[in-house]
């Protein structure tokens, strides 16, 4: 190669070099970067032209052309090896092994996910150098993934504020730690946890066109929906269904002559008053045009509702039941301690992905017996006490009489009510403390809950159990196994080892030296 030829290549070498590292210290394409390409480019045509016979000289030898054919042969190899590392990472599927499903998200965001129609574009918002927001953007990223595992329509655009601040002003993002919001035709929400819970809610929230009302009864005593310091109150559960872009409204029948047109479900949560008889046809019609009721008694009796459950072909029975334990004295019964029921339905939607593994808890319940009913109504017991289970007269009793046995603790009814023509839905539950602040975050019960307002009020995409927590998983190994463990390993195999090729060593050596 000529002096000329290197001087050109050096040239349009040094340009490209210079070009790189413009444009990573400015960030930005600049105009004048066209003039570097421009020189680059007629100082490799300048080498190309210099030398052309030598390099002409060079494709045409024989040990060149075995060269390029071996270099062809690479090449196709790079591009094969890429195509198929660009399918995996358009097309696959992932798989979670853990025993508490914690790598992956929960049946019920499966399905909301599943239901998209369009984009669902997620923006994460954020400050290069401030405190947390490599942590959290890392921790967002991860998040987002699980959901991009089931639907490619999750798109996620990580944006720095500084760098696009006009996107960050729409979107009114100022936390530099942090923030993320979804938009879904047009429908924003913002994120307000890096949690599935979290996330899932804003989807909800985003995707749904209309906000569906329940309506909670009250005069008699019911539960409060607003004390947030009562352990028996129900303010958590009115959150929750808040938070799942449901609208919760209350309802005074003694006020209002029948119940609300747009009341898509009833909920009555422990009377402990007399509902009167022009209140309890009140909601008798709501459900013979369709309605949907969720009932929970707390009393003895069904204050007034007895009428309704007797057309339901339930009888609510005046006892208290709870579970009995092995104990050194024998079987017990602690009253103090809540019922646990782990029977589920199999068939409904409400409780078919429950298993017999997993609990849901009620606080002193009582039962539910089934009587003749109209051919026309369809009952189904949902949650049962395991056959270990007794009644008692009284919380402050442990006698029980007859032999332990399950009851029925919770009933869906459908059918049509009266010889109606809309077919009306109706859960009714013998116990409301499972959805009080004190229990409705144990066990199943929050999905319990949850998946019995989307039935009542046909929401089956919200239907499932909800995102589980992470558990530890200890291994223990008592003393005794863990010493023989020891001395067959380190004692009986590890140890002697080295001595033992010492040994080998040594007699090849001295069998080779007096061959």
């Amino acid at each position: 190669m000529s002096k000329k030829g290197r001087l050109f290549f050096a040239l349009g070498l040094l340009s490209l070099l210079a070009l790189v590292g413009l444009f990573f210290a400015v960030g930005v394409w600049m105009p004048f970067m066209w003039v570097i390409i421009a020189t680059a480019v007629i100082a490799f045509a300048g080498g190309f032209y210099q030398d052309r016979k030598t390099i002409k000289e060079f494709f045409t030898m024989k040990a060149t052309k075995h060269g390029m054919n071996m270099g062809v042969m690479v090449l196709l190899a790079i591009v094969f090896l890429s195509a198929i590392n660009f399918t995996g990472a358009r097309h696959y599927k992932a798989f979670d092994f853990s025993s508490n499903q914690i790598n992956s998200i929960s049946e019920q965001s499966k399905n909301i996910l599943n239901s998209l129609d369009s984009d669902l574009r997620v923006y994460f918002f954020y400050k290069t150098g401030v405190e947390r927001s490599e942590e959290n953007k890392r921790l967002f990223r991860e998040l987002v993934k699980h959901y991009q595992d089931v639907n490619t329509k999750v798109k996620l655009d990580i944006v720095e504020i500084n760098e696009r601040p006009s996107l960050a002003r729409e979107f009114e993002a100022t936390n530099g730690a942090g923030e993320a919001f979804l938009d879904y035709k047009g429908s924003r929400n913002k994120i307000e946890n890096y949690s599935e819970q979290d996330f899932t809610n804003a989807i909800i929230k985003a995707t749904r066109k209309s906000k569906k009302n329940i309506y909670f009864l009250e005069g008699h005593g019911e539960r409060s929906l607003d004390d947030e310091k009562s352990e028996l109150s129900l303010s958590g559960f009115r959150q929750m269904l808040e938070k799942n872009s449901y609208e919760v409204k209350k309802l005074s029948l003694t006020k209002e002559t029948r119940v609300p047109s747009d009341a898509h479900v009833l909920v009555i949560a422990g009377p402990h008053q007399q509902i009167l008889a022009a209140e309890a046809k009140a909601i008798e019609d709501y459900l013979k045009n369709g309605g949907h009721l969720f009932l929970l008694l707390d009393e003895k009796t069904p204050m007034g509702l007895g009428g309704l459950l007797k057309s339901f072909g339930l009888e609510l029975e005046p006892h208290y039941v709870y579970n009995v334990f092995n104990s050194p004295m024998g079987q017990v019964v602690n009253a103090q301690a809540a019922t646990v029921a782990v029977d589920y339905s199999t068939s409904n939607d409400i409780t078919k992905l429950f298993t017999s593994s997993q609990m849901t808890l009620f606080r002193n319940p009582h039962s539910f017996k089934l009587t003749e009913h109209d051919s026309a109504i369809n009952q189904e017991v949902i949650v049962k006490t395991p056959q270990s289970s007794v009644a008692l007269a009284d919380v402050d009793s442990t006698d029980y009489t007859g032999t332990p046995k399950s009851f029925n603790l919770g009933v869906h009814v459908r059918g049509k009510l009266g010889g109606s023509a809309k077919e009306f839905s109706a859960v009714v539950f013998s116990d409301v403390d499972f959805l009080s602040n004190i229990l409705l975050y144990q066990n199943l019960n929050r999905d319990l809950a949850l998946n019995t307002i989307a039935a009542l009020a046909q929401e089956t995409d919200l239907i499932s159990i909800s995102a589980k927590e992470p558990q530890a998983t200890k291994m223990l190994l008592s003393p005794p196994e863990f010493n023989q463990f020891f001395k067959f390993t380190v004692v009986g195999l590890f140890l002697p080892l080295p001595f033992v090729f010492m040994i080998l060593s040594i007699v090849l050596w001295y069998k080779r030296r007096h061959a």
